[in-house]
């Protein structure tokens, strides 16, 4: 992004990028509880924010690990519900649909995730060929969130704890032979990555308050 600040914290239509997923799940009749995994060195500034937020939930707070995993784990291991969703807080425009869609579809899965079929051609090239292959199965970009049964979840990550090369929880499902489903996901379910996707993220906005609802 070219800045030194945490992406979630940038300023996205005049607030905190992190505010406006925070809000949606906060808004959902099937969130009981929002927990915020957040960086050591930035845990009094983010508690003070969340907490001056509009956020009629329970909240907690756990300091992230050294990987995605990590992360995760460190919030999930006090999580108490039955299903737990678990974000990323640089997509701030999730949608409530999206996160009735992943709890709904536990009823069939074990785990499931947002994602969108790709619309591009991909193509794969390796050193050995003269020509990229394009690849001819349909492929589909990840979003979040992504949601779990609880125990299912724990377990997976109990098994893999030292496996440091996960970066994406369903795919530890995946591992110990869960079918993970796929519901499907939307256009402004966009990650804040670069500042390309900033200048589009306020584009969004500005329409939306044009035409809101």
């Amino acid at each position: 992004m070219g800045t030194a600040e945490n992406k979630v914290y940038l300023p996205l239509g005049g607030r905190p990028a992190i505010l406006y997923g925070v809000e949606t799940f906060a808004g959902h009749p099937y969130v009981d509880e929002i927990v915020f995994v957040v960086r050591e060195e930035e845990r009094a500034e983010a508690e003070a924010l969340l907490w001056r937020a509009a956020v009629p939930k329970t909240r907690r707070f756990v300091v992230g690990g050294s990987s995605r995993r990590e992360s995760v784990w460190n919030a999930l291991v006090d999580v108490e519900s039955e299903i737990v969703l678990v974000h990323d807080g640089a997509r701030p425009f999730v949608s409530a649909e999206g996160i009735t869609a992943c709890v709904e579809a536990l009823d069939r899965y074990e785990g499931v995730i947002l994602a969108r079929p790709m619309e591009a051609p991909i193509y794969k090239v390796s050193r050995k060929q003269k020509a990229p292959v394009q690849l001819q199965d349909t492929l589909y970009a990840a979003q979040t969130p992504q949601g779990f049964r609880t125990k299912t979840l724990r377990l997976c990550h109990e098994r893999h704890r030292d496996n440091q090369g996960i970066t994406d929880d369903s795919s530890l499902l995946e591992l110990e032979g869960y079918q993970v489903g796929i519901v499907a996901g939307e256009a402004w379910n966009m990650k804040l990555t670069t500042p390309l996707d900033i200048a589009i993220a306020e584009a969004y906005l500005s329409e939306k308050n044009k035409f809101p609802g």
